[in-house]
């Protein structure tokens, strides 16, 4: 399985990418922004898009909406990772049609839980 991962954080994305290497998996990119991410995920093909809610240039929930609008990427599974516990903003992500939310700081185990639930789907 590959997995994108998006974060302007660098050490969010060290971390996420050292889970997913240690489950198993592939990181196909490692960006810091939602136009890099969104170039990624039109340039090959990736089971799992991992993005950060707040990045420069496109939001993760942007990116959720692009993802579902476009033909090839509209059944994209996609996991939203966010600072903010606030029930609104869970419920953003979901009517962005995001396959799921992890509230940061998070246990490494949720990751990984969610990307073997995708891999038993891919």
């Amino acid at each position: 399985m590959k997995v994108l991962i998006a974060d302007d954080d660098a050490d969010l994305r060290d971390l996420v990418s050292i889970a997913v290497e240690k489950a198993g998996y592939e990181v196909a990119a490692a960006v810091g922004d939602g136009l890099s991410a969104w170039e990624a995920l039109k340039a090959e093909e990736i089971d799992l898009a991992v993005l950060d809610i707040s990045m420069p240039g496109l939001t993760g929930l942007e990116l959720v909406e692009r993802i579902r609008a476009d033909d090839e990427l509209r059944e994209q599974h996609v996991l939203i990772i966010t600072a903010n516990a606030q029930p609104s903003t869970a419920e953003a992500v979901h009517l962005a049609g995001a396959n799921g939310l992890i509230t940061k700081p998070f246990q490494v185990r949720e990751l990984v839980d969610f990307m073997r639930g995708v891999a038993d789907r891919v």
